[in-house]
């Protein structure tokens, strides 16, 4: 004689086999979405011209890329109107030479500025009191449309060397613009 919970049991094996044979004979219809997704990076930093001090004479002195200057480094971050960056520039005390035989270098001193009206023109830059600072990406802070959810701000890098009696050779250094964001 069957129990009465193996009775149940046997009575929702049935009504579960009943019904998924009668789910088989209904029309099925999916529906689906065509879904993409665009997604940009939340900062972008080009180097739209580096800094170059071009071939110098050995005893040329000092030689100068002030702000504004063809050669002077300029930098552009792209990112969102409403950020603020960071930017910290650094840079070795002095131009080493590429042959490990030569032991002289060119000191190195460099500024940095900066234009956050979205153009690229120094007539609109600010010089950053020391080689670090944090700037607002827009000066306007204006409701935005969305054609101008994006902003550019622009990094000017310029400075001096001082070529003394020092031998024929490549001299390089390392400079670097880190740029934070929040």
């Amino acid at each position: 004689m069957l129990q009465i919970s193996q009775l149940a049991s046997i009575m929702i094996k049935v009504l579960a086999f009943i019904l998924l044979n009668m789910m088989a004979l209904l029309p099925i219809q999916a529906q689906f979405i065509n879904l993409q997704l665009s997604i940009d990076a939340e900062l972008t930093a080009t180097v739209e011209q580096p800094l170059d001090f071009g071939t110098q004479l050995t005893n040329s002195g000092r030689v100068e890329i002030g702000l504004g200057d063809v050669n002077m480094g300029i930098f552009s971050i792209r990112a969102y109107r409403t950020q603020n960056v960071y930017i910290e520039l650094s840079y070795p005390p002095a131009l080493r030479p590429s042959s490990p035989e030569i032991s002289a270098q060119i000191p190195l001193d460099l500024d940095i500025a900066y234009n956050n009206s979205g153009t690229n023109n120094v007539d609109n830059a600010q010089p950053l009191t020391s080689e670090s600072g944090f700037i607002a990406i827009s000066e306007n802070t204006q409701a935005a449309t969305n054609s101008d959810i994006w902003k550019q701000l622009y990094i000017y890098v310029y400075g001096a060397i001082e070529v003394g009696n020092i031998p024929n050779g490549i001299y390089t250094g390392d400079i670097v613009l880190t740029v934070d964001f929040d």
